[in-house]
Formats: C-alpha cells, structure tokens, sequence
C-alpha cells in the first residue's frame, strides 16, 4: 500500500481559516471594550407585585389623662392695693369744718388812670388801678389765717405775673401788700396797682383771690377769679 503525500485540509481552506481567526481577533479587541459592559451588565429582573395592600396612615389617638387635677386652696389674703382698716384717709380743711365758711370774691377793678409819679424816684408814664375784693361769706377769714390776691398781666395770650414781669422786662410795679390779714363777713378792701406796660396799650389783668401755696377754705370758690381787657394810651 502506498502512502498519500498530501495534507489532510489543503492549504487554501487552511488560509482562510487563519485569516478569518485574525478577523475576528482584530474585531474582538477594537470593538471589545465597547460592547463587553453592555453584554455583561445585569439585566434587572421584576420585582413581583405583593399581593398586600399597604395599610393608610392613623395618627396615634393618645387618651387624655384620667388623674383628676388637684384644687388648690382658695387664697385670703388681701388685695395689696386695699387701704388698710387703720388708714386715715386725707381730708381736705374744709371737710373738717362744721359750720359756715368766708366766701372770697374780686368784685372789681377800676379803669386804669395815667400817672407820672410813680412809687419811688422813678419817673415815666404808669397805670395806676384799684382792685376790691369783699368777704360776702357769713363768718370772718381770721380763724382761717390770712390769704393772698394774685395779679397777673395779659398780654396776647400769655401771663406774667408781677414779680416775672418786673424781673424779666424791667416794668417798673408798685402795689399794695397782696396778703389779707382779715376780712370781716361782708367787709372789703381796696389795693392799689401802678404798672409801667413799656409802650403796650392793650392789655388785661387777672385778679385771684385766695391764691396762693395756703388756702383758707370757702363755701364757693367760682367767683375768686376776675379778667378785665383795657385799651388805653397815655400822653
């Protein structure tokens, strides 16, 4: 028998068997990294539907307390603004009187007369006035002290006093003493004024009596009080 020299594959099969192994080697690792990750990613799987119905949400009821709040005791003791029993409450001088009171009134003032002497060694143009103010209660001011009569010069809306306008603007003023001693029931008294105005010739004057720090009491204190206007030039 005699031996076939031949291969077993002939070479042209072996050829492209080599050719298309480095086809596909070549494909494999330029195209490999792309798609391997997408190949070897997990495919996810579905999760089967449970077959329990999820419950809805309650607050949580919490039961109010069965203890029984204590009763605390009722307070005694007094308000801390409650005059004490013992306080003397302050009265007034005429609430501690019994019996009839003075009654003091301005009952008026004289229109004013130019005069060019004044008290002291001043020489000018002056007001001089006379005010009268009459006891017209039913008992006499002695028992009671004595009062003052305050006098007050207006000008525009503004009042001065003697004492201020003398002080502040240098008008020259002149009076009687303001402070009553005593006044009978029925009895008056005169005071004099003399007033330098500086040049104002509209003016008016207020007259209280019983003014003052100390007052006496009075069965009517409403008709203390006077205001007169006057208009006067003096040549």
């Amino acid at each position: 028998m005699t031996n076939d020299p031949r291969p077993a594959f002939p070479i042209e099969i072996v050829f492209v068997i080599v050719v298309t192994l480095a086809a596909i080697c070549i494909t494999l690792v330029t195209v490999g990294p792309k798609i391997w990750p997408e190949i070897l990613k997990p495919t996810p799987r579905a999760i089967p539907p449970t077959s329990i119905t999820p419950r809805p949400y309650q607050p949580e009821v919490i039961p109010a307390p069965t203890d029984t709040p204590k009763l605390l005791p009722t307070s005694t003791l007094s308000r801390t603004n409650t005059p004490s029993p013992t306080s003397t409450p302050t009265l007034t001088p005429t609430t501690l009187i019994k019996g009839p009171l003075p009654d003091l009134t301005v009952t008026g003032i004289s229109d004013p007369i130019c005069t060019q002497n004044h008290i002291g060694t001043n020489i000018g143009k002056f007001l001089n006035f006379t005010i009268y103010v009459r006891n017209i209660g039913r008992v006499s001011t002695r028992p009671f002290g004595p009062f003052d009569v305050e006098i007050s010069l207006i000008l525009g809306q503004t009042y001065y006093g003697l004492d201020e306008w003398t002080s502040r603007f240098n008008g020259v003023v002149g009076s009687s003493n303001l402070k009553i001693s005593n006044l009978n029931p029925n009895a008056g008294t005169s005071l004099k004024l003399e007033i330098d105005l500086m040049g104002h010739t509209e003016f008016g004057l207020r007259v209280i009596a019983n003014s003052g720090v100390n007052t006496i009491p009075e069965t009517n204190t409403a008709n203390n009080t006077l205001i007169e206007s006057f208009s006067i030039y003096c040549e």
